[in-house]
């Protein structure tokens, strides 16, 4: 279940952007929020808003961040990724995408980011115990050797594996789901 889906210079939006279906404080209808350990979560939420105000970009986000998510792995080198960030500044920048859900009980946080050739960056966290966890991180930025650009706990087996077999333009999600 989504709970939230952040993301930064994509299409018309230069700075960071939230869809939120935490539940605010309401009194009519609670029986159709979903509990969350102590939190509420909207299990539908409607985007509404005048012409030309963003409505289908955050939609084109939300499908280019699963697109990469369950795509990416058969990218090849040239690949240029088809997204657009802020036209005005934006170019050249990276686009980032994050996503807060919840999976049998657990919540993750899921981010990335990327350039219109490689991803930069990449992590995963869960909440096992209501604590914040890394299962996994990937820093392009920290040079060539893959032991300098992967951090991994104990959660994955055999995380090298995956990661040697992980280039720049595939997410490791992605890769880690075809092997």
């Amino acid at each position: 279940m989504l709970i939230q889906f952040n993301f930064k210079n994509f299409k018309s939006f230069r700075e960071e952007a939230t869809l939120d279906l935490s539940a605010a404080k309401m009194t009519e209808f609670s029986d159709r929020v979903v509990n969350v350990g102590s939190e509420k979560i909207l299990p539908v939420a409607a985007i509404y808003g005048a012409n030309a105000s963003g409505k289908s970009s955050l939609i084109k986000a939300i499908r280019a961040c699963v697109g990469m998510i369950f795509s990416s792995h058969n990218y090849n080198e040239n690949t240029i990724f088809a997204f657009t960030p802020f036209k005005f500044g934006g170019i050249g920048k990276p686009s980032t995408f994050f996503i807060r859900f919840l999976l049998e009980g657990i919540e993750y946080e899921y981010s990335f980011e990327l350039n219109k050739v490689e991803i930069l960056k990449e992590a995963l966290y869960y909440y096992p115990n209501g604590r914040r966890s890394l299962v996994f991180s990937r820093d392009e930025t920290k040079g060539p050797d893959k032991k300098n650009i992967y951090e991994f706990r104990s959660v994955i087996r055999r995380p090298m594996d995956v990661a040697a077999n992980t280039s720049k333009k595939t997410i490791f999600m992605s890769r880690a789901s075809q092997i």
